[in-house]
């Protein structure tokens, strides 16, 4: 016999499952018990929506399911930010909410609440997860765990959400007698004639363009994406979310492309004739809020799991195939390999080098940091602040910028990868508040290698208790904490749209930050302060010689913002249109 609440983490264990990220409580107190007594590591977080980013973080590096457990009531409620993020971003999860013993559960009473902590949570999370259930019956718990591993890791990965009464933890279970979950075989995938169509696209094609999202890397399609760049040598961009899958020195890489991007891969995807998109959602911060402008001259192949989101796109397609992008891959690979010569003629092979080599040196045309940006004076330059980084930084190293402002969004756009390192946050939610417990999570799924947190102290504060955890932890996190006198960011939207009449975005519109430093230096923390770019050069390289954990604050220009960008026009009524991809501000002479 064996109690339910170790079942669960027996369970866990034969999955491979090594790190679980919680807060207890006693809506949870026999799942808390069990996890303390398994062979699992965990992680006690300050606050549940740290808990839940950071299990979101660990998904997002290893593709493996992250481990989330939670009390009732506000417990759970408190991880619904981390999985949100989890669901837009398809990032495995198992989410484990305690819940008040049966007897005093809502059920259809018609009532608000009964149990002490209750809350109906499944109904709440329901729409943002693969798999949501609240276990009633103890025989049903191993169908419910291996479904929602299943749910969570295969397909379009994303969150699942188990929520168990007390009660029901405490249940002593025969494990030989529970009915397990039976997987449907596997459909399959014919998709030879789209295979044909793309053949003879890309047999006509002079500029072609491979953009790669993050649907490659969770089909593990990555290794894939190399032999076929490597047989067809043209251009490949990525989205954010895929910025560490080339090094910034790779022969095919040429940038990425949106609203935030960078101007060269921009001039790039508007001048291709095809675009091929593997795994990539062409959501708005690509496109630009303009899907029918998006790649306005080339003809569009479209390779995405998820039917739904093909359908949803407004851009014109040639082809669409609703597939993995690792057996898209494959079969791809398979038939360029059969029929090489349909494609890759001797003249084609010299288009698209003189188009490969018309790609690296547009690109190199246009870099995103400047002179401007290196004379800055009394300040840092935010962009000089990132040059400077990207040349200290090892090859082993993991960076983690904010999700939201400047601090993501700058870092993003001048940011330069070695190849090895690994980048990533959780811009699709892009909630403020992610950037330490994101970290946190980013190092334990590297093995605890050197993490690079970069941050607003607006954001910050957001979880600046996970401090605690950081410290308590020994972890390699270095924290550079962009100080720009509040919300930077929403300070020049209002300065654009509302003739800088500010609201609650600094110290005289009725916002205020505590003094960074001597919060870190509270929490036992070492701190340093970089007032100017000059300090930059003396203070940096010997603040990156080592991986000692520590918070640097970083003086940057109050007022500087991303640039270039794609700029929205405000018409009459308040209408806004977004510019074209290829006129990025500030406005210059492409030719």
């Amino acid at each position: 016999m064996i109690k339910l609440s170790d079942y669960v983490f027996k369970f866990l264990e034969s999955k491979g499952t090594e790190h679980v990220f919680m807060l207890p409580g006693g809506g949870a107190m026999h799942l808390d018990d069990s996890l303390g007594k398994s062979n699992l590591e965990y992680t006690c977080f300050l606050h549940e929506q740290a808990a839940a980013i950071a299990a979101e973080a660990y998904g997002q590096h290893t593709n493996k399911p992250g481990v989330v457990l939670v009390t009732s009531g506000p417990g759970a409620t408190n991880a619904i930010t981390g999985v949100t993020a989890g669901w837009i971003d398809s990032t495995p999860m198992i989410v484990i909410s305690g819940q008040s013993k049966r007897a005093d559960l809502v059920g259809d009473k018609g009532v608000r609440q009964i149990g002490s902590q209750e809350v109906q949570i499944v109904p709440m999370v329901t729409a943002i997860t693969k798999y949501a259930v609240q276990i009633l019956e103890p025989t049903e718990i191993r169908y419910h765990l291996e479904r929602a591993y299943h749910e969570a890791s295969t397909g379009r990965p994303g969150p699942v959400w188990l929520d168990i009464p007390l009660d029901v933890q405490a249940v002593m279970l025969n494990e030989n007698e529970l009915e397990g979950y039976t997987v449907e075989s596997a459909k399959e995938v014919f998709i030879e004639k789209e295979i044909e169509q793309i053949i003879e696209l890309l047999g006509k094609s002079e500029k072609p363009l491979v953009l790669a999202g993050n649907g490659v890397k969770l089909a593990e399609g990555t290794d894939l994406l190399y032999q076929l760049l490597d047989i067809l040598n043209i251009p490949v961009e990525t989205t954010w979310k895929t910025i560490d899958m080339f090094a910034e020195n790779e022969k095919n890489y040429v940038g990425h492309p949106g609203i935030m991007g960078d101007r060269g891969a921009n001039l790039i995807l508007q001048e291709s004739d095809l675009i091929l998109s593997i795994g990539c959602r062409l959501d708005t911060s690509v496109t630009a809020f303009n899907d029918k402008n998006f790649g306005k001259n080339a003809k569009k192949i479209v390779v995405d799991i998820d039917n739904n989101e093909i359908k949803r796109m407004g851009i014109d397609k040639e082809v669409a195939v609703t597939c993995d992008a690792k057996l898209f891959l494959q079969k791809l690979l398979s038939r360029v390999e059969v029929d090489s010569g349909k494609v890759l003629t001797v003249t084609k092979l010299e288009e698209w080098k003189q188009w490969m080599k018309y790609c690296t040196a547009l690109r190199a045309k246009y870099p995103v940091v400047t002179e401007e940006h290196r004379n800055a004076k009394d300040y840092v330059s935010a962009y000089y602040f990132i040059e400077k980084l990207c040349e200290l930084l090892k090859e082993d190293d993991i960076i983690v910028p904010e999700s939201s402002g400047g601090a993501g969004e700058i870092t993003y756009q001048a940011f330069r990868l070695k190849k090895g390192q690994k980048m990533k946050n959780a811009a699709g939610l892009g909630s403020m508040g992610f950037g330490l417990p994101y970290a946190i999570g980013s190092c334990i799924a590297n093995e605890k290698r050197r993490t690079i947190l970069i941050n607003g102290d607006g954001a910050f504060q957001l979880n600046i208790q996970e401090l605690e955890t950081l410290h308590r932890l020994k972890l390699p996190v270095k924290m550079f904490i962009w100080n720009n006198d509040g919300y930077a960011s929403i300070r020049s939207m209002q300065r654009n749209n509302f003739e800088s009449h500010y609201v609650a975005s600094d110290k005289d519109s009725g916002l205020t930050m505590p003094d960074i430093g001597a919060v870190a230096e509270a929490y036992g923390f070492e701190k340093c302060r970089i007032c100017n770019n000059k300090e930059v050069d003396e203070l940096l390289p010997e603040i990156m010689m080592d991986d000692r954990p520590l918070l640097c604050e970083i003086m940057v220009l109050p007022e500087e913002t991303v640039s270039p960008r794609v700029k929205a026009i405000v018409g009459e009524n308040g209408k806004m249109t977004s510019g074209p991809l290829e006129k990025m501000w500030p406005y210059i002479d492409e030719g």
